[in-house]
């Protein structure tokens, strides 16, 4: 018995040591696995930040799977299932967010963003003044409302967003781009310009920034400074067609004809018909002083952008210097009808940013987008009149004919070339 005893004494401290070894090992395994939960919404909150709703959902699914009864984090759900579109889920998130005991003004607004976002109007005053606050959830409300005004060309309000956006987050990379689209749709290039340089400064390896900054160098800027960036983006993505674009069109400008044309060529191998290659390539000709050879080129490129009025000019400008004037004259016309068709249209987008409920402007301006190649504007203009005025006949029989056609956009604006990215 002494012996026992003896032993037992002995192996208690050992049996101890080891039950608090397990629960110390226990005890860092559920510290490990809390951590990694938490970092799960971390991640997602990012995701979210960069607009990269796919990210955030899946994220956010493995959190709330071990976390359900969060409230904040089935928020966030809500949020990245309205920016993927999916509004069924959304709503489901909210109900259990609120549920879950959730802040009830964040969840109201959410459930108005879905409806905006599915169409309807009725929360867009009270949410224009609630983005008038100064705190994330005015920057939430004005993603939303900066789309709205987008879709329903209200240009001078979306403008004002991004301003108010860009006032809050002065380097955002989306706003940035998304201001100067809009200066862009003013034709405001300068000022586009400026946002795009914010963007490239704020974000230096954004090959998006640096590939609408090039782009927009020249027709705001010169072409040298274009080639720079183009180039920046040739070092790190030599194949890209768009920036072999980018890179021959500023080539030819600078006079360096000999540079740009193995470039214009291994697209037009690699692409062909591509119309905006087929005009760079016809306008060297053209700079060289050779037009019969430059004539084959600006014809088949006016043929793939009949709605392009730089390439119907050449066009023209070709056929005058080959002494056909018959040949020039209707691609003259041409010209001068799309220049009416495009007077027109900045009128009309003009009184529509006055008159945003105009059921009968938006119609025309559907109509004219039609004619000049722009399906989908045309399609969503249209639309847009029937919303306003269900009884607009107008509206209503050019959009059936428009969506009778099949094939998107037949005959209009070309499709950019691939981006390849890396």
């Amino acid at each position: 018995m002494a012996a026992g005893g003896w032993l037992r004494r002995r192996w208690v401290p050992v049996l101890m040591a080891v039950v608090a070894a397990v629960a110390a090992i226990a005890a860092g395994y559920h510290l490990r696995e809390r951590r990694k939960t938490d970092g799960l919404l971390a991640e997602a909150e990012q995701a979210l930040a960069a607009r990269e709703s796919a990210q955030a959902r899946g994220l956010l699914d493995r959190y709330l799977t071990d976390r359900p009864a969060d409230a904040h984090a089935r928020l966030l759900a809500a949020r990245a299932a309205r920016q993927a579109k999916s509004y069924r889920d959304a709503r489901d998130h909210l109900r259990r967010c609120r549920a879950d005991g959730g802040d009830a003004e964040p969840i109201a607004v959410e459930e108005a963003l879905v409806d905006v976002a599915q169409g309807d109007e009725t929360p867009v005053p009270g949410l224009r003044e609630r983005a008038t606050r100064d705190d994330d959830l005015a920057l939430v409300v004005l993603e939303v409302l900066i789309q709205h005004d987008l879709d329903t060309y209200q240009l001078g309000s979306a403008l004002d967003g991004f301003t108010r956006y860009l006032a809050r987050r002065p380097d955002d990379l989306y706003a940035l781009l998304g201001r100067g689209f809009v200066w862009e749709r003013f034709l405001n290039f300068a000022d586009a310009l400026e946002d795009y340089r914010r963007a490239v400064a704020a974000h230096p390896d954004s090959d998006r920034a640096r590939l609408k900054l090039a782009d927009t160098l020249l027709i705001a800027g010169t072409p040298a400074e274009a080639l720079e960036h183009y180039r920046w983006l040739a070092d790190r993505w030599p194949a890209r067609p768009p920036v072999r674009l980018g890179l021959a069109r500023c080539l030819r400008r600078l006079g360096r004809p000999d540079e740009a044309v193995p470039l214009l060529d291994g697209l037009s191998a690699e692409f062909p018909g591509h119309g905006e290659t087929l005009w760079e390539r016809g306008e060297v000709e053209l700079d060289r002083g050779r037009p019969a050879a430059a004539e084959p080129l600006l014809r088949e490129a006016a043929r793939q952008l009949p709605f392009d009025r730089r390439v119907q000019y050449a066009a023209a400008r070709c056929l005058d210097r080959l002494g056909r004037a018959a040949e020039a004259e209707a691609f003259d016309a041409r010209v001068k009808q799309l220049d009416a068709d495009l007077g027109r249209l900045r009128v009309v987008r003009a009184e529509v940013m006055r008159r945003p409920d105009d059921a009968a402007l938006r119609c025309e301006g559907g109509l004219l987008f039609l004619r000049n190649g722009e399906r989908e504007e045309g399609l969503r203009w249209l639309r847009l009149a029937l919303r306003l005025d269900p009884g607009c006949a107008a509206a209503r029989e050019a959009l059936a004919a428009a969506e009778a056609v099949p094939g998107g956009n037949a005959g209009g604006d070309e499709p950019a070339l691939p981006e390849r990215r890396r």
